[in-house]
């Protein structure tokens, strides 16, 4: 009896668990959401932290986010619309008074269940990294960059010469000399493009060094380019490191080192040339020959100047017509007579006489004669004489000052125009503009006069420029030769502050120690009565002002003491009554800043990444601000005193909290507006904040996000001038879509529309006449993209579009009706498709139309993502001509070129212009091509160079063998994880009696698959038993291959150890 009493109890004990448990859900359902609600306020407030940090990340260092963040990202947002959900249906049972045991029930479990859930994303979020460095950035096509060059006959030669010594193995490094502005960085740019066209080397890096070698720069923007971070202070082991890189690297990299003014240990840096010459070769060029002989180059070329006739020809480029003008035909002649061969001088001289007066051509040509001395090393007179002269013809002091301004800035500074017009204004230059935004626009257009007259170069984008290193030692040589003016030693290592005689700096007004190494400033009060422009930035040791340094400095205008470690601003900088412009970007230690309440003057303010606790105590510092920058800087503070800033005209902030409609009411000259995340209690989006001649007239560029976080675009964009992001929890206000109407790039964020462009919807279809940027993100309703009646107009939206992004709308079905490609969207260049699960076709067409399609023209990226409907890609009659780039992540594609219908053929080849295949994890893909092409058909992929293909389970092979041998421009080709995959190439019917005939019988006339494959990786392929079925490649096949990694195929049978 007692062992069945233990048996029951047993029973009991392990049958009561569950019942009380579900009994629980009943009874405790109210306290379960209840608990539910707080445990996903805990979640939010994670999701917040993590996604500032995802933001800080992709913006701030350009980093990769982590594949599990970016799904725990996305299962926090599916667990907010479950609980929303929850809650909904809780409040429904609330309001009927009665208990209803099933719902109860069925709740009370449903929030036990998610609070399980929420606790689990609660321990996984606790990331200690978020992201991780991405491939590089290639550097590229900004290194060929190579406008307005010329390619002349005597440069042929050398460039000719320079590429057959880089292909020999006892070559390692080459030095090319010659005096300033012969040409030498045009010709190295030259010589990295054909030897990266060539495929002589996969990477390519140019660094410039000037007269100051620092070893810590140089190998940072190598490691840079190269995808390598170092963060060690050691330069030994930061050599150490690179070197690995550049060993075990698997593309040849060529590294250039441009302007190198005297010996530098290559091993230092951590190019040990010895022992990488499989794998890396170096270039450098010099004024000097000594350097190239003392750094043992195996190869060195003299670049000498330019024929006359070759002279002539680059000097009527830049001239014009009027060189061939019978009465200005010889003093051109003579003109370039004087410029001695010299491409810099031709170049200067010849935009500065374009369309000028003959009688100054005359002048010119008289002072070209004159004798001087020049004393720049490596510069010549002509050289000198031409850029003084170029100079001496600009039409304004704004001109001039404009350009010597430039020369503020180390050798090669990539030189923001925003930057310099804040110099500008701040120096009191530029007087009688009504607004920020027209000074910069006065900057612009003397920039490019400048550019055009030959005295400055295009920068990395259209917002910056350059200086050539020539044209920037004549500038400062001219601005310090008008008594001192300008005094520069930015960029050459100086641990101290320059020792002068005092009175050489008793008339200097501007004065530039950037990007040095100082880190004590003098103690005493420094004598400069006539200082306007102080700039100390990137001195990054500096960490503190003695408190007196400023006191004889009245005059100062313009401040920048950016990128440096101080701590707090001195006392003395209350003196600095004129100053205009300060500059605190990236001091990541400053805590003190409440010396500037004594800045009446202050109108630029930079206050970025400053750890800011102690804060001025009054407003007067305030009352002339015209631009504030303060992201990451003390936002709780300055969102609650922005309404004090009366003459704001640019305000960059990340984030805002507070009343934006009293900011709005108080900002009454803002043309600037840059919120990457408002907050405010009293919801902006449901109040009028527009009126005739209001802000939103007056607002030219701006970067608003009314959301909880911001989501980033998964393109680049050419520019964020006009962006706005939408939460779509309550209809639109007015003030709303008239800025909608200004925007330039749109994000939508849970619109509950049916229709995304509909005459019925909330938002004007007119707004989608300008986008350049769309991304639909998260539309459950949403089940097309244009209304039928939108569809037939012939002025219809999106003609303006160049990357469109649509992400988790589950309900939509289909993409881009086929006849509105071919009518609108011309322009779109990326389109971005992720999980959308029930798109059936991107691109239908009616019923019946078979005729072939050229779609989206400008089309160079197609990204389809988490879309298990989706088919095909395109229809056997549609392609898409400009397609460079193509990537199908987990979707049910089942060929990548396809016709299914047996009656029809593949009209047409889809993907004409392809390079770049990506085909990763899609379950139901049997085939790259379909029907198997026969001997009649035509090839495709005919332009495709790199291919990647992983977890594709139902794989058998990807091409025939007419295919492969047709596609003579492949060269990389990654295989993973595909485990039915039993061949890569297969031979059918003639096609396998013809090679293996060939085979068999001469090897030397086999036609190879991929002949110009180089790098070769199959990775987990159990099936795999030979690369070409039935003939395998021959021994040669094998050893032209650059790089190749092969590991778990068991059953490859290749002849691979006998051969290599």
């Amino acid at each position: 009896m007692d062992s069945l009493n233990a048996i029951i109890g047993v029973i009991f004990d392990h049958a009561w668990g569950p019942i009380r448990r579900h009994i629980g859900y009943l009874i405790s359902y109210n306290r379960n959401i209840n608990k539910l609600e707080r445990k996903f306020d805990e979640l939010d407030d994670l999701r917040k932290d993590v996604q500032e940090r995802v933001d800080a990340a992709r913006r701030e260092r350009l980093e990769e986010v982590n594949n599990v963040v970016q799904t725990w990202l996305k299962n926090v947002d599916s667990m907010e619309e479950d609980v929303k959900k929850i809650k909904e249906k809780a409040a429904v049972i609330s309001n009927k008074h009665f208990l209803h045991i099933g719902l109860h029930y069925k709740l009370g479990k449903e929030a036990a269940d998610h609070i399980k859930t929420t606790d689990d994303l609660i321990r996984e979020g606790k990331f200690d990294s978020v992201s991780h460095k991405g491939p590089p950035p290639s550097t590229t096509d900004a290194l060929l960059y190579n406008k307005d060059y010329v390619i002349f006959d005597s440069r042929k030669s050398h460039v000719k010469k320079i590429l057959e010594a880089l292909k020999y193995e006892a070559v390692h490094s080459i030095g090319i000399w010659g005096m300033g502005g012969v040409g030498k960085t045009m010709l190295v740019k030259d010589v990295a493009k054909q030897a990266k066209e060539q495929s002589l080397f996969g990477e390519v890096v140019m660094v410039t060094i000037s007269q100051n070698i620092d070893l810590k720069r140089i190998q940072t923007e190598i490691a840079n380019c190269l995808g390598l971070v170092l963060t060690e202070e050691s330069e030994g082991v930061r050599a150490t490191n690179l070197a690995h890189r550049l060993t075990t690297t698997k593309n040849k990299v060529l590294v250039i080192i441009d302007d190198l003014w005297e010996t530098l240990d290559l091993s230092k840096v951590g190019i040990r040339l010895s022992q990488m010459a499989a794998t890396c070769k170096v270039v450098i060029t010099t004024r000097n020959k000594d350097v190239c002989k003392r750094m043992s180059c195996e190869e060195i070329v003299e670049l000498g100047t330019l024929s006359y006739d070759e002279s002539w020809r680059l000097f009527a480029s830049k001239a014009g017509d009027a060189v061939e003008s019978p009465t200005m035909r010889e003093v051109a002649q003579n003109i370039v007579k004087e410029c001695a061969g010299l491409p810099l001088a031709l170049v200067v001289l010849g935009a500065a006489l374009k369309d000028e007066k003959p009688e100054n051509w005359n002048t010119v040509l008289k002072q070209l004669k004159k004798s001087m001395e020049v004393d720049l090393l490596g510069v010549s007179k002509e050289v000198f004489q031409s850029i003084k002269l170029s100079f001496d013809f600009l039409k304004s002091k704004t001109a001039e000052s404009c350009f010597l301004h430039c020369c503020l800035y180390p050798e090669d500074y990539d030189i923001p125009q925003e930057e310099l017009m804040h110099l500008m204004v701040g120096g009191g230059i530029l007087i009688g503009d009504e607004t920020l935004n027209d000074a910069q626009g006065r900057v612009d257009l003397l920039l490019n006069q400048l550019k055009a007259r030959g005295l400055l170069l295009q920068g990395s984008s259209e917002s910056r420029v350059r200086m050539h290193d020539v044209v920037r030692d004549v500038a400062i040589q001219i601005g310090a030769a008008a008594d001192h003016v300008f005094y520069v030693r930015a960029g050459q290592g100086l641990k101290e502050w320059p020792r002068t005689v005092e009175s050489e700096m008793q008339n200097c007004r501007q004065l530039s120690l950037m990007d040095n190494d100082i880190e004590d400033l003098p103690p005493d009060p420094m004598q400069y009565p006539k200082l306007e422009m102080l700039i100390l930035r990137s001195n990054k040791r500096l960490s503190s002002i003695p408190e007196m340094f400023f006191l004889h400095m009245g005059s100062l205008m313009v401040l920048d003491l950016s990128y440096t470690s101080i701590e707090s601003l001195p006392k003395s900088l209350s003196c600095l009554t004129n100053l205009r412009v300060l500059n605190l970007n990236k001091c990541e230690s400053l805590n003190d800043i409440s010396h500037i309440n004594g800045l009446k003057m202050l109108e630029i303010l930079i206050l970025v990444y400053c750890p800011v606790s102690i804060v001025p105590k009054g407003v007067g510092w305030t009352q002339n601000l015209r631009f504030v920058n303060l992201y990451k800087s003390m936002n709780d503070y300055f969102s609650k005193e922005l309404i004090r800033f009366s003459r704001l005209e640019q305000l960059f902030m990340d984030k805002f909290e507070g009343s934006f409609r009293e900011v709005i009411i108080s900002l009454r000259y803002l043309t600037h507006l840059f919120i990457n995340r408002v907050v405010d209690l009293d919801d902006p989006l449901s109040h009028e904040l527009g009126s005739p001649g209001s802000w939103l007239d007056r607002l030219v560029k701006f970067r608003l996000f009314f959301l909880h976080f911001s989501y980033l675009w998964p393109f680049f964009m050419d520019s964020n001038e006009r962006e706005l992001q939408l939460m779509g929890t309550k209809p639109l206000t007015v003030w709303t879509k008239r800025l909608l109407e200004k925007t330039k790039q749109l994000m939508l964020i849970r619109f509950q529309e049916i229709e995304l462009i509909s005459i019925n919807s909330d938002i004007p279809p007119l707004v989608f006449s300008s986008l350049e940027y769309l991304t639909v993100y998260n539309w459950p309703k949403l089940t097309k993209l244009l209304d039928d009646e939108l569809s037939l107009l012939e002025e219809i939206p999106l003609n303006q579009l160049k990357g469109m992004y649509i992400a988790y709308c589950p309900g939509l079905t289909n993409l881009i009706p086929s006849s509105f490609c071919q009518r609108s969207m011309q322009k779109l260049e990326h389109l971005f498709i992720d999980d959308c699960s029930m798109v059936l076709e991107l691109f239908p067409c009616d019923q019946g139309a078979h005729n072939i399609t050229e779609l989206l023209p400008g089309l160079r990226t197609l990204h389809l993502k988490s879309m298990q409907s989706l088919h095909n890609v395109l229809q056997p009659f549609q392609y898409l001509p400009n397609l460079n780039s193509l990537n199908i992540y987990n979707c049910g594609v089942r060929y990548v070129v396809s016709s299914e219908m047996e009656t029809m053929a593949i009209l047409v080849d889809p993907f004409p212009a392809l390079e770049i295949l990506n085909i990763i994890n899609c379950q139901e893909m049997s085939d790259m091509i379909s029907p198997p092409a026969s001997l009649q058909a035509p090839c495709f992929f005919q332009e495709l160079r790199e291919l990647r293909i992983e977890s594709c389970p139902r794989l058998t092979h990807f091409f025939s063998y007419k295919q492969a041998i047709s596609m003579q421009h492949l060269s990389y080709l990654y295989i993973q994880d595909c485990a039915a995959l039993g061949a890569v190439v297969i031979s059918k019917e003639n096609e396998e009696e013809a090679s293996s005939r060939t085979h068999v019988t001469n090897h030397e006339s086999y036609n190879s698959p991929f002949p110009n494959l180089r790098y070769l990786t199959l990775d987990y392929l159990p099936q795999l038993t030979a690369f070409h079925h039935p003939t395998a490649p021959p021994v040669e096949w094998w050893l032209h291959l650059e790089n190749y990694n092969i590991k778990g195929c068991p059953k490859l049978q290749e002849p691979l150890e006998e051969g290599i």
